[in-house]
């Protein structure tokens, strides 16, 4: 399962082993009854704190996308901004999308191969959504 947060695509493999591997700090209990709403306040707290988190703590974004993936199983790409000058997690802007899996495995390969860039993120994604 591939999922693209911010400029870097994930693989997750499989979802539930991501979910049930213990280095989640949620117990299976809390994963069960996160809300969207929880789970948004999560992602802005980690982005306000490192707004190249995605860079800076893969596996800890691979964990987020992979609670992403379960609460909201529609969504596979977010785009998650921290503005200059914000003063709270509040204001990191949240933007998900349901981007086709040609489009992510596109994006994985160049990835991959070191040619993704963030315009053709915005072209192939952000902009099409």
């Amino acid at each position: 399962m591939l999922f693209l947060f911010n400029d870097v695509v994930f693989d997750l493999g499989d979802l539930n082993g991501v979910l049930r591997s213990g280095q989640i700090p949620l117990s299976p209990e809390q994963i069960e009854t996160l809300t969207a709403a929880q789970l948004n306040s999560l992602v802005r707290e980690a982005v306000f704190a490192d707004p190249n988190i995605a860079h800076n703590k893969p596996e800890h974004v691979r964990h987020l996308v992979a609670l992403i993936s379960y609460v909201a199983p529609g969504a596979n790409a977010l785009l998650a901004v921290r503005p200059d000058g914000a003063a709270s997690h509040a204001e990191v802007g949240l933007r998900y999308a349901n981007v086709t899996i040609t489009t992510l495995a596109s994006l994985w390969k160049d990835q991959e191969l070191g040619y993704l860039t963030a315009g053709q993120i915005n072209d192939q994604v952000w902009l099409a959504a």
